[in-house]
C-alpha cells in the first residue's frame, strides 16, 4: 500500500507555511498585552485581566460570511469579507455588554492561495484593529477535493 503524504492528498505545506509567514507582521500588530504565544498553531493563549471585576465571564462568538464570499470572488477582492467576519463575531460579543478581547479565524479552501489568504487575513486584521481585540491564532485548512482548487 502506498504510503499516504499530504503532498499526495493535494495539500501544499510550503504554501500554507509560506502564508503564515506572511501574515504575521498582520497579526502582530493586533497584539495586546494579554497574548501569551504566537501565530502558526491551531489555539491561542490569552491571559484576561480580572482587576477590578467581581465575576468575569468570558464571552464568545463565532460567524461566517456566507455568500458574501461568493461576491468577493467575483470582484477579485477579499480584503473586506474579514472586516465582516470580526464585525458580526463583535457585535455578538458586545450586544451582551462584553469587551471583544481576541478573534480567532477558520478558512476552508480547496488550495491555499497566499495571495488571496493574505488579503482575508489583512481585513480580519482591520476588524479587530477596530474591534481592539487579537487575532490570536485560528485555522487555515487545505481541502483538495470538498472545496474547488480551479482559481
Amino acid at each position: 500500500m502506498a504510503r499516504l503524504t499530504y503532498a499526495k492528498a493535494g495539500v501544499n505545506i510550503d504554501a500554507a507555511d509560506r502564508f503564515i509567514r506572511m501574515i504575521r507582521p498582520l497579526v502582530r500588530s493586533t497584539e495586546r498585552p494579554e497574548v501569551l504565544g504566537t501565530i502558526g498553531g491551531f489555539s491561542g493563549l490569552f491571559r484576561p485581566r480580572a482587576r477590578g471585576m467581581k465575576k468575569p465571564v468570558l464571552v464568545s462568538s463565532t460567524d461566517g460570511v456566507g455568500t458574501k464570499l461568493m461576491i468577493a470572488e467575483m470582484l477579485g477582492r477579499y480584503d473586506t469579507v474579514g472586516v465582516d467576519l470580526v464585525a458580526m463575531c463583535v457585535d455578538d460579543v458586545v450586544v451582551l455588554g462584553a469587551e471583544p478581547l481576541f478573534f480567532l479565524d477558520y478558512i476552508a479552501v480547496g488550495k491555499v492561495r497566499p495571495r488571496m489568504l493574505y488579503e482575508i487575513i489583512r481585513g480580519i486584521v482591520r476588524g479587530c484593529r477596530q474591534a481592539r481585540c487579537t487575532l490570536i491564532g485560528g485555522e487555515t485548512a487545505e481541502l483538495p477535493g470538498l472545496y474547488a482548487s480551479d482559481k
